[in-house]
């Protein structure tokens, strides 16, 4: 008796299963407008700028992505003329940002950050003494 109720159990467990998932009643929906991580359409950003009179290539990521040719005297809102803005619907990652002048002379050394707000900013300083840094909000 014992043996025919281990040989019987597999297909016992086929029918349970079978049955079970058969009465599935929530509905499925078309993933198409799926936008990612959770976030909708929300954007994540950031604005760089510079208040300095050279002009300064921005890298983001490794790529270039612009030219700030403009110097600021404060903090522009997000995507002001005269900034570089980047935005992606992934927040949370990280990104890395530097930057060199146009001629090459002046650089800034690669900093990371991570998109978490809806527009970070993000300053690219040369002292008077000729030393750079880069601030972040």
């Amino acid at each position: 008796m014992k043996t025919k109720l281990l040989k019987s159990l597999p297909l016992l467990v086929l029918v349970l299963l079978v049955f079970a998932c058969s009465k599935y009643s929530g509905s499925y929906s078309n993933l198409g407008n799926y936008n990612g991580y959770g976030n909708g359409a929300r954007k994540f950003a950031v604005t760089v700028w510079t208040n300095n009179d050279t002009n300064v290539n921005v890298f983001i990521n490794g790529k270039q992505v612009g030219v700030l040719d403009q110097k600021l005297d404060q903090a522009p809102d997000c995507g002001a003329p005269g900034c570089i803005y980047y935005d992606t619907e992934d927040g949370g990652i990280k990104i890395s940002i530097r930057g060199e002048s146009v001629d090459g002379t002046v650089k800034w050394e690669e900093q990371t950050l991570r998109l978490n707000r809806d527009c970070r900013k993000v300053q690219l300083v040369k002292t008077a003494s000729g030393a750079t840094e880069i601030l972040m909000n």
